[in-house]
């Protein structure tokens, strides 16, 4: 099952994001989000040997995750995507759809967090960690609307990494302390 959803990943990749989507729609990275989702879902399946709902909220976090990461970077290389002609979301709408576009992203990924804890798939201790995580990912993405500068759009963007990184810790944390 871990291959197959690899190959899956891969392939979708390549020939969906890459080959189709990234030059035809700004909404490339939506639709090829699912590329970048599928890790979580391997990891779950080589480990476990099947695919359950919580590997599917690893999925769901991961997507919702990749247009506020994303478009916070096309912000800070319009000037490149313009380049290679490629309709990145700030080069075909502009920068300020583009950033709210990632608000309502950080909001949906947002809720998906802490669906976790509100179906007991985690308990309290990701709840404290990811409300503090996702209040900081919040407080980025609104100040992103508000200033409307490349500073902004680099803060998002470099947090989105740790946000993600650090949400994965949280859950195992929580999943250790339940042990």
């Amino acid at each position: 099952m871990a291959a197959t959803l690899a190959v899956f990943g891969i392939i979708y990749y390549v020939f969906v994001y890459t080959l189709w989507l990234k030059r035809s729609t700004p909404h490339n990275i939506v639709i090829g989000g699912i590329a970048g989702a599928v890790p979580p879902l391997v990891g779950w399946a080589a480990v476990t040997g099947r695919v359950d709902l919580l590997a599917l909220y690893l999925f769901l976090i991961v997507f919702y995750w990749t247009p506020p990461h994303t478009w916070a970077l096309a912000i800070l290389v319009r000037g490149d995507y313009e380049k290679a002609n490629v309709p990145m979301l700030p080069v075909v709408r502009g920068e300020a759809e583009t950033r709210r576009h990632i608000w309502l992203y950080s909001l949906q990924m947002v809720a998906v967090t802490l669906l976790l804890f509100a179906f007991h798939m985690l308990g309290w201790v990701y709840l404290a960690l990811a409300l503090v995580l996702n209040g900081l990912f919040l407080w980025y993405a609104y100040r992103l609307t508000r200033e409307m500068d490349k500073p902004a759009a680099r803060r998002l963007y470099k947090f989105s990494q740790l946000y993600l990184a650090l949400l994965f810790v949280a859950m195992v944390v929580d999943a250790s302390a339940l042990s």
